[in-house]
């Protein structure tokens, strides 16, 4: 009855339905979540460095530590905004630091005053965001920081570091400054210049972290990301340090998902130099890039 049935419906059986086997609608059930999941693993490794090792929180910070995170503009915390989170929610005291006020970003509606407002208001609702303790904009010049006198900005960070006392600053690299903004390696020179000769003795600070990204994110991101294909340098050893810690941020990805929407102004910016975070839930994007990437100096 069975087989005349599905005979006469105009169907077949399977050798698996013949045999007891599993039906090929299951097998398939089955199978396409695990290719696309085997996909992604595959994905997400070969974007990243897994030789690099993995921690939650940078090594250092923790509970009653603060931490300085010094940037040349508003936004630029978006860097490691998923690892700032995480230094809060341990217990550190984190203060964000911007340079300049923003005010020379192109394409926003806003005439270089109004900008420099709303780009302060901003940075004030990325601190509360991420959990910061307290947020400094200062009012250097904006795409000028190579042309001034450099002893005003070290003597205003200087300042700062004497006021919070942190055990650890956050920064840019001294010499791409991430995708190479002459502003982020300006605040990336005199960071690392600060640390290695402080203007005053204390036990402060004792740990520096410069934002990083290994080879194969360089590689996607001059693909992808207009910022990267403009500035980063060319020269095989010009390009970031490589790597030495990198924190998984997959558990902060709402949050970071959020800072990008706080940056209202700089949606342009942040939808090249974050490719397509507007078209992915916050959830497996985050899961794709999952990390954030650091060097570590200490100052013995």
């Amino acid at each position: 009855m069975g087989d005349r049935a599905v005979r006469a419906r105009g169907g077949r059986t399977s050798e698996g339905d013949r045999r007891g086997g599993l039906p090929w609608g299951l097998l398939t059930a089955v199978a396409l979540p695990t290719a696309v999941v085997g996909g992604f693993l595959l994905a997400r490794g070969q974007l990243n460095d897994e030789s690099v090792p993995k921690t939650y929180v940078l090594p250092g910070i923790g509970e009653g530590v603060t931490v300085l995170a010094i940037w040349a503009h508003p936004d630029d915390e978006i860097t490691c905004a998923g690892a700032l989170s995480q230094m809060a929610k341990a217990g550190a005291r984190v203060v964000l630091v911007y340079l300049t006020r923003g005010e020379a970003a192109q394409d926003t509606g806003y005439t270089p005053d109004e900008l420099a407002k709303v780009r302060t208001l901003e940075a004030k609702a990325a601190g509360r965001l991420l959990g910061a303790d307290a947020v400094e904009v200062l009012d250097f010049p904006d795409g000028g920081l190579s042309r001034i006198d450099p002893a005003k900005p070290k003597a205003a960070i200087a300042e700062l570091i004497g006021r919070y006392r942190p055990q650890v600053l956050v920064s840019f690299d001294e010499k791409v400054g991430f995708y190479g903004h002459p502003d982020h390696v300006r605040t990336g020179v005199w960071v690392r210049e600060l640390f290695e000769n402080p203007t005053r003795e204390g036990a402060w600070p004792r740990l520096l972290y410069q934002v990083t990204l290994p080879r194969a994110l360089v590689r996607l991101a001059l693909r992808l990301v207009d910022a990267f294909r403009n500035n980063y340098p060319k020269g095989k050893r010009e390009g970031l340090p490589a790597p030495q810690i990198a924190v998984n941020i997959a558990g902060e990805a709402l949050t970071k998902r959020a800072l990008l929407d706080v940056h209202a102004s700089q949606a342009k910016i942040i939808a090249d130099v974050q490719p397509y975070y507007d078209r992915l839930p916050a959830w497996l994007y985050y899961r794709l890039f999952d990390r954030e990437y650091f060097v570590q100096l200490r100052r013995r």
